[in-house]
């Protein structure tokens, strides 16, 4: 079942729009209730409507019984900005759930049964929020993720990208750097710090992904040295919906494990 919702957001102080996709009524045998929930995250340039539609989300959903939320990103990388009554961030990590959970009584709210996955832009939130509400979430599913945001606006061409728009966005480079909210390297060392639990971490990306390869080999080392239990999955492939529409099917294997519902 595909739904298009809209409703007042808080945190955005309007109203917002999001897509529901339930594994209920689809010519699949219907899940069992409550639905295991992904928070799916949209990339740069693109909204809910193009992730829903470029990719077999509603095929996955059904056949591994997980209902899947999207919303816009607004080529925001989910960062919160109160001056501007605008955080997004905290709606795609938290509000969201909060409503969604209210408006579809059929959603599980257990942590262990609440996901956070998403695209380049939207795999970077997914890794920020995932580890930013790691109370709310216990997977993380990063496709081609944008873990190092700093190198990915700050390097590219100014006809590709304005440098402004990381200042914009997330202040300094010192600033993004020093803030676990938003460096996903320093939340996981923050976390580790802490003895918070992480949730589990799959993450893919293709070799001939010259947009985040590099920094996903970085942020799995790195996990790796942490000694992080991960998956990072590799192989041919660039950044484009071709290679993540290859690899959706095992997101949602990661997702629900062994699946024996």
């Amino acid at each position: 079942m595909y739904i298009k919702a809209t409703a007042k957001s808080k945190t955005l102080m309007r109203g917002a729009d999001f897509h529901v996709i339930l594994p209920y009524h689809d010519g699949y045998p219907d899940a069992k209730r409550p639905y295991p929930t992904l928070y799916f995250l949209p990339g740069f340039s693109a909204n809910a409507e193009e992730i829903v539609f470029a990719l077999p989300l509603r095929q996955m959903s059904a056949l591994y019984g997980v209902a899947v939320v999207v919303p816009d990103g607004e080529n925001a990388f989910y960062t919160d900005h109160p001056d501007r009554a605008f955080r997004m961030g905290e709606y795609a990590g938290k509000e969201l759930v909060e409503i969604t959970r209210k408006m579809f009584p059929c959603l599980s709210h257990e942590r262990e049964d609440t996901f956070i996955g998403g695209i380049s832009m939207g795999g970077y939130g997914a890794a920020a929020l995932g580890l930013h509400y790691a109370d709310v979430y216990s997977k993380m599913a990063l496709l081609s993720p944008s873990v190092e945001a700093d190198t990915l606006l700050l390097n590219k061409p100014e006809d590709i990208l304005p440098h402004s728009l990381f200042g914009t966005l997330f202040g300094s480079r010192e600033a993004y750097l020093q803030s676990p909210r938003l460096n996903p390297f320093l939340a996981v060392d923050t976390a580790l710090e802490a003895g918070e639990k992480l949730p589990d971490i799959w993450m893919c990306c293709g070799e001939e992904d010259v947009v985040v390869r590099d920094a996903c080999r970085r942020f799995d080392a790195f996990l790796n040295k942490k000694q992080v239990p991960h998956q990072a999955v590799y192989g041919h492939g660039g950044h484009d919906y071709i290679y993540w529409d290859e690899h959706l099917e095992e997101v949602f294997r990661f997702l629900r494990g062994n699946p024996g519902f």
